[in-house]
C-alpha cells in the first residue's frame, strides 16, 4: 500500500449546474456514525433540499476497510458512486462525504448528475486540506521481561507506536510499525527469537 491523504478537518465546497446547487461536506472518518450523523445533521440545516447522498471510504483507498456509497433517492448509480470513484482517484482515505442537492427545476438527466455529483466532490478535493497517511502494520509482540531494554531500541530506532502493552508473565505489547520500516523491525525482532520473541502481525 501507498500513503494517502485524508481530511484534516470538515470542510465545505458548493458548486451550481442549471440552478441546482450541490453542497458537498466533507469530514475525517474513523466509524459510519460519524458519516450517519452528518446526513442527519444536512437534512436538519438543508429540509427543504431534495437529496443528501454520500461516500465514504474507511481506510486506504487502495485497500479500504471498508467504502461504500448511497443515491438517497436519486436514479441508481447517478450520485454515490460517482462520488466514491472520486475519492479513490483522488487517493482520498478515512473520509465521508455528503453532498446535499437542492433542485432548481431543470432535470439533469442520469448523465448530467453523475457528471454533477462527481464534479462537486472534485471540486471539494482540489481545496480539502489534508495530510499525508503513511499506512502501518499492526503487531503483536511477546517477550521475557529482560529483553525489554532491546526491544525499547528497536521499537525507537524504527518509528513504531506502542498501543498497548501488558506485564503478566511476559511483556505483551501491540505496535504500530510504519510499512516502510516494517523490515527493518521485523529483521531486528527476529534475531532475537532464540532468546524467546514471538511476533505476530497482520496489514
Amino acid at each position: 500500500m501507498a500513503a494517502y491523504f485524508s481530511p484534516i478537518d470538515r470542510f465545505q465546497c458548493e458548486i451550481e449546474v442549471k440552478k441546482s446547487r450541490f453542497i458537498a461536506t466533507a469530514i475525517p472518518l474513523s466509524s459510519m456514525d460519524a458519516l450517519y450523523h452528518l446526513q442527519a445533521e444536512m437534512r436538519r440545516l438543508h429540509p427543504k433540499a431534495s437529496h443528501h447522498c454520500l461516500a465514504y471510504i474507511l481506510g486506504s483507498p487502495q485497500s479500504p476497510k471498508a467504502a461504500g456509497s448511497s443515491d438517497d433517492g436519486e436514479p441508481s448509480g447517478t450520485a454515490g458512486k460517482p462520488m466514491l470513484n472520486i475519492l479513490m482517484h483522488k487517493n482520498l482515505g478515512d473520509i465521508g462525504v455528503v453532498v446535499t442537492r437542492y433542485f432548481g427545476g431543470t432535470k439533469l438527466g442520469a448523465g448530467g448528475l453523475i457528471r454533477a455529483y462527481g464534479t462537486s466532490v472534485s471540486e471539494l478535493s482540489e481545496h480539502l486540506p489534508t495530510f499525508e497517511c503513511t499506512p502501518k502494520i499492526d503487531c503483536q509482540i511477546r517477550y521475557p521481561y529482560e529483553l525489554e531494554a532491546e526491544i525499547q531500541q528497536i521499537v525507537s530506532a524504527t518509528a513504531t507506536e506502542e498501543l498497548s502493552a501488558s506485564y503478566t508473565e511476559r511483556v505483551e505489547k501491540t505496535l504500530l510499525v510504519e510499512l516502510s520500516q516494517f523490515e527493518s523491525f521485523k529483521s531486528a525482532v527476529v534475531d532475537l527469537e532464540y532468546r524467546g520473541v514471538e511476533l505476530s502481525f497482520e496489514s
